[in-house]
This record gives structure tokens, sequence and C-alpha cells, in this order.
């Protein structure tokens, strides 16, 4: 594979931007833009897991892609740029997940059985994962990069929920559930990442999403 910078695919800096647009949308192009974008920020989260983030320099992640430095560099001007977008993509696997549950299926319930079936199909060790939560909790400026994650996921999130719930996405009541629905997400990732090597994740996020259903994510219809 060629560096696609000397093949035509980025004449300037790409940005993020159509990683938010419907795909059918989207031009040749800037599909192709995506898919490389992705393939970058991929290669650069397996290597933070495997070596550590600041042992990882963006030349590691150009070589491990094919690509030079300078094409790295224009897609991803800094280095916490590739862990947002990784972990945005990851947010963004987990609202298809939750879309994908049956329909009948009780909201807290449809995000909770989402996130065990990620955790359960892990293209990683489970414990290489742990190491990177460690490391981004005890990283105030790798720590931003989850919040803002969870920031760009939360419309989608939101739009997934509200179906669910019988109402508006724009709903203040959505938006409140919402934001519930991710700050358990990162309450039950943290913990997880704090408990002793081998502790299982599906515990605690059963234990979450029974909190929501009780609370934020309540179905107001007969007979919930």
């Amino acid at each position: 594979m060629g560096d696609p910078a000397e093949h035509g695919a980025a004449t300037d800096a790409p940005t993020g931007q159509a990683m938010g647009t419907n795909p059918g949308e989207l031009s040749r192009a800037e599909r192709r833009r995506a898919r490389i974008r992705a393939s970058i920020a991929d290669a650069a989260l397996q290597l933070f897991m495997s070596r550590g983030y600041d042992a990882t320099t963006v030349e590691d992640v150009a070589a491990a892609v094919d690509m030079s430095p300078r094409t790295v560099f224009r897609y991803f001007p800094f280095k916490e740029d590739m862990l947002r977008e990784a972990v945005h993509f990851e947010l963004a696997v987990l609202v298809e997940a939750m879309r994908a549950r049956p329909a009948e299926e009780h909201p807290a319930d449809a995000l909770g059985r989402a996130m065990v079936d990620m955790w359960r199909n892990l293209d990683n060790d489970p414990e290489v994962v742990r190491s990177l939560l460690l490391l981004i909790t005890e990283l105030p400026r790798v720590r931003g990069v989850l919040v803002e994650a969870s920031r760009t996921s939360e419309r989608a999130l939101a739009e997934v929920l509200a179906t669910r719930l019988g109402r508006a996405p724009t709903d203040l009541s959505t938006r409140v559930a919402t934001a519930c629905a991710l700050a358990a997400i990162n309450v039950v990732v943290d913990a997880w990442a704090s408990m002793p090597p081998g502790s299982d994740l599906v515990p605690l996020v059963d234990e979450a999403m029974a909190a929501l259903r009780a609370g934020p994510l309540r179905v107001c219809s007969a007979g919930a």
C-alpha cells in the first residue's frame, strides 16, 4: 500500500466532519478519506494498547499503516486526535449495536446488552484494554478525549434512546436520559479499570443498567 498523499487521496488537511455525515451523502473522495482516517486511528489504538500512549510516536503509527508521517499529520495534527477518533468510533459502534437490538427491548436492557456484546467480542486482550483505560484516567490531557468523544456521540445515542422511550430526541427528558446513559458507560469503564486483573465487566454493566432502568431510562408507557 502506497502513501495516500502521493496518490491524490489528501491534498489538504482532512477533517473529521465526514464522520458525522450520512454515508450515502459522502462523495467518493470523502468516503476514501474517512476510510483512511479510520485505518490510522485503529492502528494508533492498537499501538497505544500494546506499547503505551506516551511510548507510541506518530512515526510508529505511520509505519503501521504504510504511510509517511507527513500524511498522518495531515489527517491527525496531534496524537490525541487519533485517540479521540478511535474512541468516537467505538462509541459509534456501541450506538449501532444498540440500534440493532430488538425493538421491544427496554432501552436500558438494549444498551446493557450492546455493551456486553461488544465486551465479549473484543479483538484485544481485556487486560491490554484495561491498561489503556488506566492510562487515560491518569493523564488529564488524554482524559478530555473521552469527554469530547462522548459529546460527539450524544446526538446519535439520543436518537436511538428517543425511539425506545417514546419521546422526541430534542426533549429535555431525552437529553437528560442520554447524558445519564453516557455517564453510566464511563462509570462502568472506570470502575472496571480500577478492579483487579481478571475482573468481569458484565456485573458492573448489569448494575448500572438496573439503576438507569429505575430512573432516567424508565419507560413511561403502560406496562413498562
